[in-house]
């Protein structure tokens, strides 16, 4: 039996958006294709005249957007982040198209939240914001002009997800697991960013280039909370051998003596 993208499932982030009107275009566009969950990052006046008219009768999802400070917050309870990028760059390598990552949905949507982030319209997604994200998307487009309205990139996007939630005869994907939350994942690199640089792994001043590497790897790996728990209780591990090392090495200095003492990890 073949299985399809739970729109439910599935909403909209713009980030930092400059235009009122944008916003409501945005809503319209995506109520055109079955999506009804916005939410916005530090946005401009939304609610507007204008933005009501763009939204063309969508006032549902334009004046019940969730608001949020940061664009970490807004993704929190996703279990998987897709970034809209027309940018290369060295964080923005493996990148696929919006029909490519529509066909992956179907077996994560089933029973995680999905975030599809959007940058602001000038710049786009920021390097923080990318690396918030476990795929990357591009919209082909003419040397004419890359860039493409945010509404337009919004409805194309969509309408790649709302074909794939409607066809017949789709390919049942094995994977049908609860993901980690991005909220969960950012808990999980910052242990991880703290351990590594006190232990000389990573450099504490530029540790940017590894931890992208990182994240880029069990981004592939589409982890659990689970995954997560092992992984950081590793990561305590390894914490809690730098602090016994570090505390045998001051015993030895102290004393002049080459046989460490054995301390608790909580010392």
């Amino acid at each position: 039996m073949s299985e399809a993208i739970n729109l439910n499932n599935i909403y909209v982030v713009l980030s930092e958006t400059k235009g009122p009107m944008n916003v409501g275009s945005v809503a319209r566009a995506m109520n055109n294709m079955g999506l009804r969950d916005l939410a916005l990052v530090n946005p401009c006046e939304y609610t507007s005249n204008e933005a009501r008219k763009m939204a063309s009768g969508c006032n549902d999802t334009l004046l019940g957007a969730g608001v949020y400070k940061t664009t970490k917050e807004a993704v929190s309870e996703a279990g998987f982040v897709v970034g809209m990028t027309c940018r290369k760059g060295k964080y923005r390598q493996n990148v696929v198209t919006s029909e490519e990552m529509a066909g992956r949905l179907a077996p994560i949507s089933r029973n995680n939240r999905v975030a599809l982030l959007f940058g602001t319209e000038r710049t786009g997604l920021t390097n923080e914001e990318i690396a918030l994200c476990d795929l990357l998307v591009t919209i082909p487009s003419s040397t004419l002009n890359v860039s493409l309205n945010l509404a337009q990139a919004v409805l194309l996007v969509c309408y790649d997800i709302f074909k794939v939630s409607t066809e017949a005869g789709q390919a049942v994907l094995p994977e049908k697991a609860v993901l980690a939350t991005s909220s969960e994942l950012e808990q999980m690199y910052e242990h991880m960013e703290d351990v590594f640089g006190r232990i000389g792994y990573i450099d504490k001043k530029n540790p940017g280039h590894i931890m992208m590497s990182i994240r880029n790897i069990f981004a592939r790996a589409h982890l659990d909370s689970r995954d997560v728990k092992i992984l950081r209780g590793m990561i305590g591990k390894i914490d809690c051998f730098r602090k016994w090392i570090e505390n045998g090495q001051k015993k030895r200095g102290a004393r002049d003596q080459v046989v460490m003492r054995k301390t608790s990890c909580d010392e």
